[in-house]
């Protein structure tokens, strides 16, 4: 599929690379996510995000993206645009939701980067179970990803206050307190 396909399926606004409109597309990858878009997209492929911030175009770059649409509305500053010029990369934005501009595409024809996740490439598993993973009990985070919904535990720690002992033994108070379970700011 063409660039220029895409923008007219989305309804899409070009903010760079309107020269670039024939470059051919060969999957899309709907993410907000960019550890996901580096761990699964594939190919020549259309990145669709709701970030609008350099991350965004580093990870572009590292996968070699056809082009970036922005979804939701969002629209990229002038630095962002600027820099996305300057590296030749086009970047359009449409006001359809993610859901709906992934559907659009693969109704349309574009295939997406897909492939199941298998066991090794989970990103968390759940507190409760007591599967075994690697050798390793179930409740551990693998690739340093936070479970769902947030939450951090501090093992041995109170509920009172989370005191802790500096290196040079006077006491003080952690950045995180905990109350009920769960740790605040």
């Amino acid at each position: 599929m063409k660039l220029r396909e895409v923008q007219a399926i989305l309804e899409a606004e070009v903010f760079t690379g309107a020269d670039k409109l024939d470059l051919e597309v060969e999957a899309g990858f709907g993410s907000d996510l960019m550890s996901d878009v580096l761990a699964f997209a594939c190919g020549r492929v259309l990145l669709l995000t709701g970030l609008t911030n350099t991350h965004v175009l580093h990870t572009a770059a590292m996968i070699d993206a056809v082009a970036i649409v922005f979804v939701r509305g969002k629209r990229p500053d002038e630095n962002l645009i600027e820099a996305a010029a300057g590296m030749g990369l086009p970047l359009l934005g449409t006001r359809l939701l993610m859901y709906d501009s992934c559907g659009r595409l693969f109704q349309a024809g574009l295939k997406g980067c897909s492939r199941e996740v298998g066991d090794d490439q989970v990103a968390t598993l759940s507190w409760e179970s007591e599967k075994t993973q690697e050798g390793k009990k179930a409740g551990t985070i693998p690739y340093g990803a936070m479970p769902a919904g947030g939450e951090r535990t501090m093992e041995g720690c109170c509920e009172e206050g989370l005191q802790q002992v500096g290196v040079t033994g006077e006491t003080r108070k952690p950045a995180w307190t905990s109350r009920s379970g769960c740790l605040e700011r």
